[in-house]
Formats: C-alpha cells, sequence, structure tokens
C-alpha cells in the first residue's frame, strides 16, 4: 500500500510538473512571437529612417499578418500606421487613409498617445497633399496640442517639430508667409535643443527646416542669407551621409535661378530630378519633372526636352492620380460620418431633454389634476402653456435650419471644402438624384450643381471659385451636354426639378 501510495504521489507531481512545463512552453512560445513582431516593427522603422521605403512597407505587412494571426492589437495598430506613412510619403493617399483607420479600430490606438498623435500628423499630411490647407492646419493644431502628453520627451519634442514644419509648409501654400515664418522659427529653437548626435535622425529635420528658411529668404529677394541656409542643409545631409537630397537641389537651383543663371539653375533641377528617381519616390519625381518642364517654357528652352519633362510629369501625375481615385469621396465620406455621429448624439440628448419636460409637465397636469378637478380654467392654461412651449420648440428647430442655411452660403463663398458635406446634409435628396443619373459624378461636380442650385449665378461663382468667367461658362456648356439639357432651359430650374 506504501508502495502504491508513493507511486501515485510521485505521479501527481509529474503531472503537475508536465503541466507547468507545458504552460511554460506554451506563454514562451508566445513571447517569440511578440518579440519577432516587435523586431519586424522595429526594422521597418529604421528602413523607413533611410528612405527604404519599400523594405519598410514590406515589412510592416509582415508584421501586419503575424500580429492578425495573434490578435495583437499593438502590432496591429502601429504596423497599420507604419504603412501608411510609407504610401503617404509615396503619395498614395488613398490607401494611407484606409491603413490609418484600421489602426484607429484597434484597442491598443485608443490607449497610445504615440500612435493618436502620429495619426494627427500623417492625416494633416495628406490634407495637406490635397490642398485641403483648412483640415490639415486643425489635424497639425491636434498634433501639437497632444504633443504635449507624450511621456518620452525626445519624442514629444520631435512631435511638436514635425508639427510647426508642417503648419509651415500649409502656411506656405496658402501665402501666408509671415505665419509659415513664425512656425520655422520655433521648430528650429526646438531642433537646436537636441542633443547633438545622429542617433535620432534629428539631422533630416534640421535640413528641411534649413531649406525652408532659405526659401522664404529668397522670396524676401535675400539670396546671400538664403544660399547660407541652403549651404547648411546640404552640410547638414552631407556630414550624415542622407541620400534624400532632392529638396536642398532644388532650392540651389532656385538661388541660381534668382541670380540669372539659367544654366546653372537647370544643372540644380536635373539633379533633384535624378535623386528623386534613384529614391523611387514617385511624387518627388512627378513634381521635379514639372519644375523643369515649367522652368524650360518659362525661359524658352529646348522645346524637345520641355516636352519630354512635361510628358514624364503628366504619365506620373496620371497613374498617382488612379491610385488616389476617389480619396477627396472618402475623406468627404468620413467627415460625413463623424458629421451625423455628432448630430445623432446632439439628437439624442435634445430627445432625452423633451422627454424629461415633457414627464415634468405631465406630472405637474396630473398633480394639479388631482387636487383639484373643479379648476378646468386652470388646466386650460397649463395646456396653453405646453402648446407655447412645444411652438416654441418648433421655432427653434426652423431658426437652427435658417442659421445652417447662412452657414452654407458663407462656406460656398469662400469655397470651403465642407461647403458639400453641409449641402448633402441639408438637400441629400439631390445629390441622390444626381448620383442615380451618373454613378461616376465627383466631388467637384457636385460642387458646381450646389452652387448653381443656390441660384450663384456665372459671376458668382467664377469669384468664389478663383476662375474666370469664361471657364464657368464652358463648364456650365459641358454639362448641358453631358446631361442632354437644352440650350433654353434654365440650369438651375433642371436641378430644382429633379
Amino acid at each position: 500500500m506504501k508502495i502504491l501510495r508513493i507511486f501515485d504521489l510521485n505521479e501527481k507531481c509529474t503531472i503537475k510538473i508536465l503541466g507547468i512545463f507545458f504552460l511554460f512552453s506554451f506563454f514562451f512560445t508566445y513571447a517569440q512571437i511578440d518579440n519577432h513582431i516587435e523586431n519586424r516593427l522595429k526594422l521597418s522603422a529604421r528602413q523607413f529612417a533611410e528612405l527604404k521605403y519599400v523594405a519598410s512597407l514590406n515589412t510592416a505587412d509582415q508584421a501586419l499578418q503575424l500580429s492578425k494571426k495573434k490578435s495583437y492589437s499593438r502590432g496591429i495598430a502601429v504596423a497599420n500606421i507604419y504603412i501608411a506613412k510609407v504610401l503617404q510619403e509615396t503619395g498614395i493617399s488613398k490607401n494611407a487613409l484606409e491603413y490609418l483607420e484600421n489602426a484607429e479600430k484597434e484597442p491598443f490606438f485608443s490607449e497610445s498617445i504615440n500612435a493618436q498623435v502620429e495619426t494627427y500628423r500623417l492625416r494633416g499630411q495628406i490634407y495637406g497633399r490635397l490642398q485641403m490647407n483648412d483640415l490639415a492646419l486643425r489635424e497639425f493644431y491636434k498634433q501639437l496640442k497632444f504633443s504635449d502628453e507624450i511621456k518620452d520627451t525626445l519624442q514629444q519634442k520631435r512631435s511638436m517639430s514635425w508639427a510647426h514644419q508642417n503648419m509651415a509648409v500649409i502656411f506656405s501654400q496658402m501665402n501666408r508667409h509671415d505665419s509659415a515664418w513664425q512656425h520655422l522659427m520655433i521648430q528650429k529653437q526646438i531642433l537646436k535643443s537636441f542633443p547633438q548626435n545622429n542617433s535620432n535622425n534629428v539631422f533630416y529635420d534640421l535640413a528641411t527646416s534649413y531649406v525652408s528658411i532659405g526659401n522664404e529668404y529668397l522670396l524676401r529677394k535675400n539670396s546671400i542669407t538664403a544660399r547660407k541656409y541652403i549651404d547648411s542643409a546640404m552640410s547638414v545631409l552631407s556630414e550624415n551621409h542622407s541620400p534624400y537630397l532632392y529638396q536642398t537641389l532644388e532650392a540651389y537651383g532656385d538661388l541660381e535661378d534668382a541670380a540669372g543663371n539659367t544654366k546653372g539653375a537647370v544643372e540644380y533641377y536635373r539633379k533633384a530630378l535624378q535623386n528623386a528617381i534613384h529614391l523611387q519616390d514617385k511624387d518627388a519625381e512627378k513634381f521635379e519633372n514639372k519644375v523643369l518642364a515649367d522652368y524650360f517654357s518659362k525661359n524658352n528652352l529646348d522645346d524637345k526636352e520641355e516636352s519630354l519633362f512635361l510628358k514624364r510629369y503628366q504619365k506620373l501625375n496620371d497613374s498617382l492620380n488612379l491610385e488616389n481615385d476617389g480619396v477627396a469621396e472618402l475623406i468627404v465620406h468620413s467627415f460625413i460620418k463623424k458629421k451625423d455621429a455628432e448630430l445623432k448624439s446632439e439628437k439624442a440628448i435634445y430627445m432625452k431633454g423633451i422627454g424629461l419636460f415633457l414627464i415634468l409637465i405631465t406630472g405637474i397636469i396630473l398633480l394639479l389634476f388631482w387636487r383639484n378637478r373643479k379648476k378646468s380654467i386652470k388646466m386650460l392654461q397649463i395646456e396653453d402653456e405646453l402648446s407655447e412651449k412645444e411652438n416654441l420648440v418648433q421655432n427653434l428647430i426652423q431658426k437652427r435650419n435658417t442659421n445652417k442655411f447662412n452657414e452654407l452660403i458663407q462656406l460656398g463663398k469662400r469655397n470651403d471644402s465642407q461647403f458639400i458635406i453641409l449641402f448633402k446634409e441639408l438637400y441629400p435628396d439631390i445629390i441622390s438624384k444626381l448620383q442615380t443619373i451618373d454613378s461616376t459624378i465627383k466631388t467637384s461636380e457636385l460642387v458646381f450643381f450646389a452652387m448653381i442650385y443656390l441660384n450663384f449665378n456665372t459671376k458668382d461663382i467664377s469669384e468664389y471659385t478663383h476662375v474666370t468667367i469664361r471657364a464657368v461658362q464652358i463648364r456650365k456648356n459641358r454639362i448641358r451636354k453631358k446631361y442632354n439639357i437644352d440650350s433654353d432651359v434654365d440650369l438651375s430650374r433642371w436641378i430644382q426639378n429633379l
């Protein structure tokens, strides 16, 4: 019996030991997978910093697929952001937005301020690339605001530096150079506060800042100081063996052009183009071809080369436009969803208030009725008060709609990107009818129809959209031809009849 008991005891111990072993092996295996994913993410980040965009994209995708298999939320969110970053950098904006939205769905995203701030930055850059300047600035201001919550001091400073740099770019696009200058100076001070080593790749940000400041000095006709900053940018890049040179080379071309040295300018622009091709940056390659085509045209240089640069630009532009097809609609759809969610929330709060109000009034009525049934006159007065309150609510609703219509008119006059969003909210049936007639109708056409529906005349549309009256008339004629509208039919009446 003792031998059996000892055997049973040993058997139980063995089972426990085996159980602990298998449990340890299970967790160890999963920890190994986690480490493998994190190593993939680190490698992708390093490849991006080294401007190896294709390699960075492939590595991030490997991390994403592994993370999905394991349902590893952090890996899914970060990998999606890394992929979006590469796509944005190479000009493929639509897919970049889709990957950002995928990242935002992950539980890890709502807990990570770093991921949120990076998303604001990338989305702002996409909007800026699409000339949606107000939307871009909104994202960059959010990036700047929430960067304060980043715990790592160096990372916090870098995020703030990027925010100021991006805002400077947008303000330059808007020809608000004083605002651009202020942000560049702030960025310069932040970058100067970094440790002077290569561990954080701050040199690239510093070089970009120097080029931007040099360009601003060039706009102010101060070529000497402009060259000083552009030389500093090239020096920083050369010292750190950076291949990312096309912006600085282009700036040298602008300097030579300002000095009247056409040959020198062309030489630098060509070098900038070759550098963009070497980096496989299609967006930069497209832009540098456009720079050369415009420069050859402006200075009456070789027609054949001008034609060649223009053809390359158009081919790259068409290719990128094809990849980005529908990105504006995607943004509008995203904003409509957010707007709908806000309106539903407001409506829910409003209805709760009305419900509580009605419950309260009903309780008062029942109390008065219970206390004194003979006071029917008093009851009638209370009912009249209720009627007046209901009329007041209806008047408030009507006033709100009037305010929205006035807001819509003002957005149209400013040619604001949110004009079509509010128009869709106020006149959904018109948009639906137009999309039924033409399923491929573009947002720009919807904006044009909306302005006509609101009785904006040709002169108004010309003024608000910054095009010539002749261009507006040509567009109206094209619409008549496209939708078979007779010349004697008023376009505004035709849209209203839909």
